[in-house]
């Protein structure tokens, strides 16, 4: 995730901020298809994704977790093909994720009361999710 820098002009808007939160429960699928359904009615290059977290981004992203209805957010993390990967395909940097989790473990969610790293839970549980611009 980038972010934009607001002194740049754009015709009639600056986005300040690539983060949204969607307040409403979907499973993780869910959540990865709204966020790739979003548009820009300003840009149509500028496309959404589940939000993935690297260390520069981390403390705009958790900042945003705290304003969710629920206590956990979706972050684009999935464990696929034996391997934990962002779904935009951003370098893995977390290191405390298990190399084998159960089935049901397979998705990561950011928790506004936890350690601000990115945890694992069931795909299939429904809460709140951040998407981000690509720009």
């Amino acid at each position: 995730m980038a972010a934009q820098n607001c002194s740049d002009r754009f015709p009639f808007v600056c986005i300040r901020d690539n983060l949204v939160l969607v307040k409403e429960n979907k499973t993780w699928r869910e959540a990865l298809d709204h966020c790739r359904a979003l548009n820009s009615p300003y840009n149509s290059n500028i496309r959404f994704e589940l939000v993935s977290v690297q260390p520069e981004d981390h403390d705009n992203v958790m900042n945003k977790v705290k304003e969710g209805d629920t206590e956990e957010v979706w972050a684009g993390l999935r464990f696929l093909a034996g391997h934990w990967v962002w779904v935009n395909g951003a370098s893995m940097v977390y290191s405390h994720l298990p190399p084998c989790p159960s089935v049901e473990q397979g998705c990561g969610v950011l928790s506004k009361n936890g350690t601000g790293r990115v945890e694992i839970t069931d795909c299939t549980e429904k809460r709140n999710f951040l998407c981000y611009s690509l720009y």
